[in-house]
């Protein structure tokens, strides 16, 4: 899917291949959080017994190993250029930890701006995509904290470390921040161990770390910030707030009120589920639309394409659905699989592929469906849907619209943002009020648990069908 990488690593202990090679700072695929069942971690390696391929996450090297492999990434750290800064009380972090990405901004407090800005993966990404995987993944996942990560970026931009950082996150991301387990989260009744509706204030790691209210047990601060940034807590319009992220959450209300919710959508539109998925890198299909018999790309630093990801995903789906090469159902009509290139390296969704994007579509399309059931509300009373995260930011909502992953609303309706969360963290310290203003909305919201409603199962189902709504 990509150039190779070769990278050499040394044994240690019991380590296997996959975590050594998080430890040196490279990643891997492992979307079964390291059991050996997803085989996307398989690599060349070559030592003195020859070469051979292996599973990463089931390989113990016993003696120093070179491996080769196009799926490696080294977990790069994007956004700031040059040497380190000198170090300035001006400055502060901002931070929205991801299950996926962490993203950082540099504030200048005397500035009242952003000054450097950074995106890395997030280096529990070894132990699966998705939350449930890192909370199975216990106390081993404490090898890859997320601490160093914040502080090697303050030290970068020259934030003093003695100064508060401001971090969102989900509420397993929370949970790992202010040092608690998140397993209370991973087995019914699935309560949180920190309070929700307060901000929360922790020290660990060496940084002193504030964070905005959880909503939810599973509806984070990361949700609570966006909410900020998007002003529907002030306004007495009807808003929809849809982050379609592995994580996915989803509010509905205004200043009166807010549903909360959040729904298992997968990492299918990240692209990390799918044959020839990938993240937004160099390489994937990002957009894409069909005429005079072919699919045209747009691929991300163009030439050929090597992947596709989520954004790419949604539009050859819809376009696919269009022109007749899939139907509704989401049944590929002919051949096992939907080409959308035929260089050296095809790019293709598999009709397995088509199944998992429906089940993320679904699982998001049900949530919004139910919290306008418990609001009372029709789609046609939305008079603005937020849609944020890198998915949502890159989609194209008429394909969107088209698949029946968003409502049958004008297309203007429509905002998209890249990181409301960021921005909500990044506004919050600029203007500590905003922990205040968030505890009271906070105070009146509901988390609708899906996993419970009576209806959840209907309108699943009844959104499995690749079409516009009703």
């Amino acid at each position: 899917m990509g150039d190779s990488l070769t990278v050499t690593v040394a044994p240690r202990g019991t380590h296997s291949l996959r975590e050594l090679l998080a430890d040196a700072g490279n990643s891997l695929p492992s979307d079964c959080g390291g059991v050996g069942t997803c085989g996307k971690c398989g690599v060349r390696v070559f030592d003195a017994e020859g070469e051979r391929s292996v599973l990463a996450c089931q390989f113990v090297p016993t003696a120093p190993v070179a491996v080769k492999s196009d799926r490696v990434r080294p977990v790069r750290r994007v956004g700031l250029r040059g040497l380190r800064r000198p170090a300035s009380s001006a400055l502060r972090l901002a931070a929205d930890i991801g299950t996926t990405t962490i993203s950082l901004a540099a504030v200048d407090e005397t500035r009242r701006r952003v000054v450097a800005r950074q995106e890395t993966l997030n280096p529990q990404v070894v132990f699966g995509a998705d939350v449930m995987s890192r909370i199975a993944a216990g106390k081993k996942i404490c090898r890859a904290a997320l601490e160093p990560v914040l502080l090697r970026f303050m030290a970068d931009a020259g934030i003093a470390s003695e100064g508060p950082v401001v971090a969102v996150g989900n509420t397993v991301m929370a949970h790992f921040l202010m040092g608690r387990s998140p397993a209370s989260l991973g087995e019914f009744p699935y309560e949180s161990r920190l309070p929700l509706s307060k901000s929360l204030t922790g020290q660990r790691g060496g940084i002193r770390t504030h964070m905005l209210p959880l909503l939810g047990s599973f509806v984070g601060s990361d949700c609570t910030a966006a909410i900020l940034a998007s002003g529907m807590h002030r306004t007495r319009r009807l808003s929809l707030l849809v982050d379609a992220g592995t994580n996915g959450e989803v509010v509905l209300g205004n200043r009166e009120r807010m549903l909360v919710t959040s729904t298992a959508a997968g990492p299918a539109f990240e692209g990390a589920t799918l044959q020839c998925g990938s993240l937004a890198q160099r390489g994937a299909v990002r957009a894409a639309r069909f005429g005079d018999g072919q699919f045209v790309l747009d691929v991300i630093g163009g030439g050929e394409p090597k992947s596709v990801c989520g954004s790419g995903v949604l539009d050859a789906v819809a376009e696919a659905t269009s022109a007749g090469f899939v139907d509704a159902s989401g049944r590929i009509g002919r051949g096992a699989r939907l080409n959308l290139s035929d260089g050296q390296e095809p790019v293709y969704l598999s009709q397995a592929d088509l199944r998992e994007v429906q089940l993320a579509k679904c699982a998001i399309a049900a949530a919004i469906r139910i919290l306008l059931a418990e609001w009372g509300a029709a789609a046609s009373d939305l008079e603005c849907v937020y849609v944020t995260g890198k998915f949502g930011a890159a989609m194209n909502p008429a394909s969107a619209v088209r698949i029946g992953l968003l409502p049958q609303i004008p297309l203007a309706r429509i905002r998209r943002h890249g990181n409301l969360a960021l921005l909500g963290a990044v506004r919050a310290t600029l203007n500590p009020d905003l922990f205040v203003e968030a505890e009271r909305f906070a105070a009146n919201c509901q988390e609708v648990m899906l996993s419970s409603h009576p209806q959840f199962e209907q309108y699943f189902v009844d959104s499995m069908r690749l079409e516009p709504w009703n």
